[in-house]
């Protein structure tokens, strides 16, 4: 009988422990066990009202965005949505300069003691301690990211610069997780940032003079996100996550699908690093009741025709419906375990091949179980749960 009981005291400890281990694991890391042990997930949020304050950006900066010449008004109806932003991509398809992520920079690293006995390690050798250098004894045999981040005019405040750095680092973070090894490559990034709507004009005509932008815009020939600072840091901070988001994905894919590319711009662009860290996203309330709204009234084009529009077509067509239904892919291709294996294969496709055109319909029938028609009904019943 104390044999059975210590049995099942033990049982219990470590029920106990493997419930509070489980409670602090992050969505991201509660999937892998799930994919270890074969377990199908689904996780689509539907759009909520709780969070007001952290819902969407995206619906502030259409409507609150700063303009770059005085002859703008002050705001931005919806109406225009993403016209803002805008790119400039070389006509070959080619990927944007990188390098091999064992090529590492190193900084020399010194330790020495002083005359209390205390340890100290700098980057600058000291004058007159003894001191001996250790810079191999702590430097990275690997590097993915380079992120090299200036303010041209009056700079940045300090914590906006680290959290930008911490923003760009959580999105690459969360994009090589989903990669193979051989597949990683490390890209560098130069995001500007603009204080005044003059200054960022005056940049745009120089280096990006086919383009109107007004927030920002990217240019894959450098590497390059440029962005106007905004009226808030959250928004600012939202905006170089959608501009930087297609400078990675160039570097890493080269030319992907359009719905791809701006729809994983915008699914970064609401989240900043603390939430792709704990993995606690959520649906858009700006874009899921937009795309409810007009899928109630038959106003949306089939995923089928959407998915094989080329470039110029989805840029001639009505942009907020364009943007909106490229979030909704790649929202709902992470909220659920089919999903997210599709874009492991999908990540893998275009690393290996960026010079090649994706043709979407026998894809999806490939890598998705039951095809493009079973991602379609998943889709439509995320919108009708959004009414």
């Amino acid at each position: 009988m104390t044999a059975f009981l210590k049995i099942l005291f033990g049982a219990a400890f470590a029920a106990y422990i493997a419930f509070i281990t489980w409670g602090s694991l992050s969505l991201p890391q509660k999937h892998w066990v799930f994919d270890k042990l074969g377990v199908e997930f689904d996780r689509t949020i539907p759009a909520t009202r709780a969070h007001p304050e952290e819902d969407d950006l995206l619906s502030s900066i259409n409507q609150d965005i700063s303009p770059p010449t005085s002859n703008r008004p002050l705001g931005i109806p919806q109406s225009i949505q993403r016209n803002f932003e805008q790119h400039t991509t070389p006509s070959l398809c080619l990927k944007t300069p990188t390098r091999s992520i064992n090529t590492v920079d190193k900084t020399s690293i010194y330790r020495w003691t002083d005359e209390n006995g205390q340890v100290h390690f700098s980057d600058n050798k000291p004058n007159k301690q003894v001191s001996r250098e250790v810079t191999e004894q702590y430097a990275h045999d690997k590097q993915y990211f380079r992120m090299n981040l200036s303010s041209p005019e009056r700079g940045l405040p300090t914590l906006l610069g680290e959290q930008l750095q911490r923003d760009v680092n959580a999105i690459y973070s969360y994009l090589s997780d989903r990669m193979e090894a051989d597949h990683l490559r490390q890209v560098d990034l130069n995001l500007k940032v603009f204080n005044t709507a003059n200054g960022f004009e005056q940049y745009r005509q120089i280096h990006a003079p086919s383009l109107r932008s007004i927030a920002g815009f990217y240019t894959s020939l450098n590497n390059e996100a440029v962005v106007m600072q905004q009226h808030t840091d959250p928004q600012t901070r939202a905006v170089a996550r959608h501009e930087a988001t297609h400078v990675i994905n160039a570097g890493l894919f080269g030319r992907s699908p359009i719905w791809f590319n701006e729809g994983i711009a915008g699914y970064f662009e609401q989240y900043d690093y603390a939430n792709l860290k704990s993995g606690a996203t959520h649906a858009s309330q700006y874009h899921l009741s937009y795309l409810a709204s007009e899928f109630k009234k038959n106003q949306l084009p089939s995923l089928r025709d959407y998915l094989q529009l080329s470039e110029s077509e989805w840029r001639a067509n009505d942009q907020r419906t364009m943007y909106a239904m490229a979030w909704s892919i790649i929202y709902l291709l992470q909220s659920h375990h089919e999903g997210e294996q599709f874009t492991r294969r999908l990540f893998s496709h275009m690393a290996e091949n960026p010079c090649v055109t994706l043709d979407p319909i026998p894809f999806w029938r490939e890598h998705y179980p039951g095809g493009l028609t079973k991602f379609n009904q998943r889709w439509q019943e995320m919108l009708l749960r959004a009414f």
